[in-house]
C-alpha cells in the first residue's frame, strides 16, 4: 500500500523553491507512483487519493478554498431518495453532466523540480467524488517534469502571500504545492 505522508523530508529542490516564494506552513499531502491516467491527454489532471485529501488536505485548506474545490463536504454521504422523485431528479442531473460543466475549483500554483511554474485548479468532480488538481497547463507540466508512467512523486502543500489585485497592499495566502 502507498504511503500517504510517509514522514520523509522535503527534498532540496522544494526547501529551496518554497524559500525563494517565501512560502510558509510547508506540509506533506500524498505520495503515490503516477498511473497512466495521471499522464492521459484526454484526461489532463492529477487524481489525489481520498484517504491523502480527508487526512492531510482538507484541514489545511481556508473555508473559501474548500468551497471553491466543492470539497466542504468531503467524507459525507449522499443522500438517497425514494422514486419517483430520486428517478427526476437524476434524470435532469444527467442531462446537467451531458451538457458539461465547469468544475470550477481553487487556484493553485504548482512548482516543478526544474524551477517551472504552472497555474492549475483543484476541485473535486461532483459524479465520481475525486479530487483532482486540473487545467490546460497539466500536459504541460507532466512534459516538463518528464513524467513517465510509474514514476514514485511525492505532493507538498505550501502557502506564500500575494498581493490582491484591487488591493497592492492587501495581501493573501496563495494555495501552493510542489509535484515531483
Amino acid at each position: 500500500m502507498e504511503e500517504y505522508d510517509d514522514g520523509a523530508p522535503p527534498p532540496e529542490w522544494v526547501q529551496e523553491t518554497v524559500q525563494k516564494h517565501q512560502g510558509f506552513d510547508l506540509r506533506c499531502v500524498m505520495s503515490k507512483t503516477l498511473e497512466q491516467s495521471d499522464l492521459d491527454r484526454n484526461q489532463n489532471r492529477f487524481l489525489l487519493r481520498r484517504e491523502a485529501v480527508r487526512a492531510n488536505l482538507i484541514a489545511a485548506l481556508t473555508q473559501r478554498e474548500k468551497e471553491e474545490a466543492s470539497l466542504v463536504n468531503v467524507g459525507s454521504k449522499r443522500k438517497r431518495m425514494a422514486f419517483p422523485s430520486a428517478h427526476v431528479e437524476r434524470l435532469e442531473e444527467d442531462k446537467k453532466k451531458a451538457a458539461g460543466r465547469s468544475h470550477g475549483g481553487v487556484d493553485a500554483s504548482v512548482y516543478i523540480r526544474n524551477g517551472w511554474r504552472m497555474e492549475l485548479k483543484l476541485t473535486q468532480w461532483d459524479g465520481s467524488g475525486s479530487t483532482v488538481l486540473k487545467g490546460r497547463e497539466w500536459r504541460l507540466l507532466c512534459s516538463l517534469a518528464g513524467f513517465r508512467r510509474g514514476d514514485f512523486v511525492r505532493l507538498w502543500m505550501f502557502r506564500r502571500l500575494v498581493a490582491e489585485r484591487e488591493e497592492v497592499e492587501r495581501q493573501t495566502n496563495k494555495l501552493c504545492f510542489a509535484l515531483g
